[in-house]
């Protein structure tokens, strides 16, 4: 609903028409997500994306009776991967492959448009009651049409969920902080709670700004008498409280997750920073973008509003130390940035609405919003259409195929060997990149000497397959190790298949 002290509002000239100007945004903005649906998922995190969709095949593939046994085997085994969180967006895509009767990937892509898309509706009520209806719709469009967020939130990963969650559980905590009723209490406690489980790192956007708006709200003897306040905190702990000790101490899966994820002497290296500040621009859409949002928060004047998102800001910096690598390396670790940049720019925005009242340039504002909107569909159009993948399915497949699924192979292939495991079907040992002994090298971790090493991988295995040529010429060692002491059993266009069975004399 409209804010009444709202008056010659430039979109929300009624209920009507707000609700229609945020149906055709959220519609557009979902629409935009599904151009080249069906192009593989490799566009963006592949390692991540395709890690996912085994893990979906293996679930679908468990409950599929008709499947020959060796791809039921197979499948099964593809998705046996270390739990990172819970598999909830692969489990929903599985379960829809059952539905519909065959593994289509891109399924997925439709999943977490619509996580996306209905956190841009939260982010809407959100900055429509800490707003006004006028910078809420500048804040969603900002959100759905953002460069960035239009390649990743279609991604097969639960970042679009996360994402949309948080933003949830921003409204609804407002929600509860302006109305303090028990229903409130219980639906934010609710909503926290499962955002929080769906991925834990949530945790850095959610407490900060929450502690800050009740320390702000009362006294501290009235916090601690407060009831409604207890419940929120323990229904927001309780799941993945319950979810860490089981996968800790009970299974034992989430112990490695806690592990190479610390790194504080990056610290002092200011390649950290300057790379912090890249992926800040670059999620963000551009570097003045990012100082329109920070400039934004300028203009909110009220005291618990401001403090609120400020804390939310200290807590995705405490955030970035703790997981100082990965804000190197990984894009995505930055994406709620995006709806908190948004609720600022939408204060911005209604800040210069003002001006476009008092000179009566209503009529240009909404012709300007049409715009953004057209650009966002086109710009969408052309960033999902700017590279095809066509291709690579088949050719991977083909490769997996000189070698056959019932030999034990070494691969050097991209994405830690996901992507020749997901299209040809075969699960194969994987020689680390050099990346990846560099990451080892910062967790502490000893690597073997080269001749341990590659003895170790590659005793009683067939063949040892590289596709990944550039990254084997980096590798001086293996690379003079293979090509000096084994058959080459094939060789083409960007591959070469050693025969480990049939050294050289």
């Amino acid at each position: 609903m409209m804010n009444k002290q709202e008056t010659n509002a430039i979109f929300g000239i009624s209920s009507f028409w707000v609700m229609a100007i945020l149906i055709a945004i959220l519609v557009c903005g979902f629409a935009v997500r599904l151009f080249d649906l069906t192009d593989p998922p490799l566009d963006y995190a592949a390692t991540r994306q395709l890690r996912a969709a085994l893990i979906a095949r293996g679930m679908y593939y468990k409950n599929n009776q008709t499947a020959p046994d060796w791809q039921r085997e197979m499948a099964i085994a593809q998705g046996q991967r270390p739990i990172i969180e819970p598999p909830i967006v692969e489990f929903i895509t599985a379960r829809t492959y059952q539905l519909v009767g065959g593994e289509y990937v891109w399924i997925a892509r439709i999943y977490t448009s619509l996580f996306w898309v209905l956190g841009g509706a939260a982010l809407f009520l959100l900055v429509q009651e800490m707003l006004s209806t006028d910078g809420a719709i500048i804040a969603l469009t900002y959100y759905l049409f953002n460069p960035f967020g239009i390649v990743v939130s279609r991604s097969f990963q639960p970042e679009s969920l996360m994402v949309a969650l948080i933003v949830l559980s921003w409204w609804v905590f407002y929600r509860w902080h302006r109305a303090r009723t028990w229903k409130w209490a219980i639906i934010a406690g609710f909503v926290v709670g499962v955002t929080i489980f769906v991925k834990f790192t949530s945790v850095f956007f959610l407490f900060g700004g929450m502690a800050i708006v009740v320390l702000l709200s009362k006294k501290i003897k009235e916090i601690i008498r407060d009831a409604q306040m207890w419940v929120l905190v323990l229904l927001s702990a309780l799941p993945t409280l319950l979810y860490t000790v089981y996968g800790i101490l009970i299974t034992g899966a989430l112990t490695e997750q806690f592990q190479g994820r610390f790194f504080p002497q990056l610290w002092s290296d200011l390649n950290f920073y300057a790379q912090w500040k890249n992926g800040l621009a670059m999620v963000s859409g551009r570097d003045f973008v990012l100082l329109a949002g920070l400039i934004g928060l300028f203009f909110i004047r009220d005291r618990v509003k401001l403090s609120f998102l400020l804390a939310i800001w200290v807590g995705y910096i405490i955030y970035g130390f703790g997981f100082s690598y990965h804000f190197m390396t990984h894009r995505y670790y930055h994406l709620p940035v995006i709806p908190l940049l948004a609720i600022s720019i939408g204060a911005l925005a209604e800040y210069i609405f003002q001006w476009v009242r008092k000179f009566k340039l209503q009529s240009l504002a909404r012709v300007g919003l049409l715009a953004v909107v057209l650009l966002g569909l086109g710009g969408g159009y052309y960033k999902l259409h700017e590279k095809d993948y066509r291709n690579e399915p088949a050719w991977y497949k083909e490769v997996a195929s000189y070698v056959g699924r019932d030999v034990k192979v070494v691969v050097l292939s991209q994405d830690y060997g996901f992507r020749i495991q997901y299209y040809g079907w075969i699960k194969p040992r994987v020689w680390l990149g050099t990346k990846d002994m560099e990451h080892s090298a910062l967790q502490g971790a000893e690597i073997d000497p080269f001749t341990e090493r590659f003895a170790k991988y590659t005793t009683g295995y067939d063949y040892f397959l590289v596709t990944r040529l550039n990254e084997l010429a980096r590798q001086k060692d293996l690379h003079d190790e293979l090509y000096n002491n084994y058959t080459i059993y094939k060789e083409g266009s960007g591959y070469v298949i050693f025969d480990l069975k049939n050294p050289l004399e």
